[in-house]
């Protein structure tokens, strides 16, 4: 059924508070309804088992739809004759579009397998000319009577429930379930969100390192439609509180649940919802939840590992979507340390690369890339690599390590260009042989001595999974743009430099 009707009576098994509505009971008045059950030929009661359950179930209540509100309603019988308990409404006209005698298939404390027995036609259906009262029907309650209002209902059978009028009907038995999700967002800087709706939670602090409240919102999806959205942008939640979230089950079909959870981040100037992580489950909900059955996030790595929440989402980085990229002057080495001089350009404001020269190094040793030639490059955070093409994603934990050696530089006193650059070519797809390529020497050439060996064997035993703390280093990753996420073979040399998250 429709599931405001189901809300009503299945998922929290109440009926309308008759104590609070209307607010002033001596202006009201009893109102109750004689149910009449047309006598069915065979037009109507096309199976024996239509006959069965018309004429062995009891009713036990009513559901209707007056003045566009659903109520449910007990019912009890005097000999044959099945009256609704009585309801109190205040004088004056009425609308009742809809009209359900239900059974509780004689179990009265389990709503999920009670049956619909009759039900009152809509007026123009093919069965509306069994019954004096097909709906919509009106009334009106007079003041100082006892007003009662005859409806004429008839054996209801699901095959056949669009010759009762009902476009939409169909029986369907809903629960509404609730998890309640919580967020922290890492901000590195708090006067980048001064302008945004951060600044207006409690106690805000505008400069410096801030572990603020996320502000975020949950699209709820079921079987790919949108049902709803949830969110704490808002003073009521001010702007950060838990979020509690509702999705409608039906219990007797398998429903594809997917939430998607985005958060308030910058993006150059602007402050907007980005998508960061996607749940999907069958029916009841399987994200998992804390002792104080919340579910808690962390944008950032601003907590304590022994005490982690339920997902940690990498730092964010204010990276734009493009770029350009030029390699100046020699490489092998840059002046600024790197394996080449990179100068990046077309850059807007606010983000957390701007235009200028960087040091910077290649991802693999086997693809061509032209010193002063400009290329138009898609830019990724080394941070979230399940975003990045292919073939920049085959070797698991890649960028992890290589990120963790950007942050561990000092195990290693007066590193070298040549060791950095080493170090990422044996994470190639194709692991570097070691032989001399590029102008980066050979990992034997006695001229050259290397710790690249020893930095990929501890990085294999302490940067799996690696995330850089607040304050750390980070590689930002530059393709070819317009190149395809399924792209198996680079285009032009994967370049990379590295940056403060």
């Amino acid at each position: 059924m429709l599931a405001i009707i189901l809300v009503a009576i299945v998922a929290t098994n109440c009926k309308k508070d008759q104590k609070e509505q209307p607010n002033n009971l001596a202006e009201t008045y009893d109102v109750s309804f004689n149910v009449n059950s047309i006598a069915q030929d065979g037009t109507l009661k096309s199976s024996l088992t239509d006959t069965i359950i018309c004429d062995t179930l009891k009713a036990d209540y009513v559901v209707i739809r007056l003045n566009g509100v659903w109520d449910t309603i007990p019912v009890f019988y005097v000999g044959n004759y099945l009256w609704t308990n009585t309801i109190k409404l205040a004088p004056g006209s009425y609308n009742l579009s809809e009209f359900l005698v239900y059974s509780n298939n004689h179990t009265p404390l389990n709503k999920l397998d009670d049956i619909l027995l009759m039900a009152t036609p809509h007026s123009g259906s093919l069965w509306s000319g069994y019954v004096t009262t097909a709906l919509n029907q009106s009334f009106t309650v007079v003041a100082d009577n006892k007003n009662s209002v005859k409806m004429d209902v008839v054996c209801f059978k699901p095959s056949v429930f669009a010759k009762f009028g009902f476009t939409y009907f169909y029986l369907n038995q809903l629960v509404i379930r609730q998890q309640w999700f919580f967020g922290d967002f890492c901000i590195k800087d708090a006067s980048q969100y001064n302008n945004s709706d951060y600044h207006l939670q409690p106690n805000w602090v505008t400069t410096g390192y801030r572990d603020a409240p996320a502000i975020f919102k949950i699209e709820v999806w079921r079987g790919g439609t949108l049902q709803n959205t949830f969110t704490n942008d808002d003073a009521a939640h001010h702007y950060g509180d838990k979020v509690s979230v509702t999705y409608g089950d039906y219990i007797n079909q398998v429903d594809q649940f997917t939430f998607k959870l985005y958060i308030l981040v910058k993006q150059g100037t602007m402050y907007n919802f980005v998508l960061f992580n996607t749940w999907s489950f069958n029916d009841i909900s399987n994200i998992p939840i804390g002792i104080d059955n919340v579910s808690d996030f962390i944008l950032g790595s601003c907590y304590d590992p022994a005490n982690p929440p339920q997902l940690v989402l990498a730092p964010w980085l204010n990276l734009p979507v493009t770029a350009s990229y030029t390699i100046n002057g020699a490489y092998a080495p840059g002046s600024l340390g790197g394996y080449v001089d990179a100068t990046l350009g077309s850059i807007g404001s606010g983000y957390d690369i701007q235009n200028g020269n960087y040091a910077s190094w290649c991802s693999d040793h086997q693809t061509v890339i032209y010193v002063g030639s400009l290329y138009n490059m898609d830019v990724y955070s080394s941070l979230y690599p399940s975003l990045l093409p292919a073939f920049a994603q085959v070797q698991s934990g890649k960028w992890a390590k290589i990120n963790w050696l950007f942050n561990h530089q000092d195990w290693y006193p007066n590193l070298k260009w040549y060791e950095v650059q080493q170090f990422i070519w044996l994470y190639d797809n194709v692991a570097w042989n070691g032989v001399a390529d590029g102008g980066v020497p050979a990992l034997s050439d006695p001229l050259y001595p290397t710790r690249a060996q020893l930095m990929k064997t501890n990085a294999d035993a302490y940067g799996v999974n690696y995330v850089p703390s607040p304050g750390g280093w980070s590689a930002i990753i530059f393709v070819p743009t317009g190149t395809p996420p399924n792209a198996t073979v680079a285009a032009v040399q994967t370049m990379m430099v590295k940056i403060d998250p």
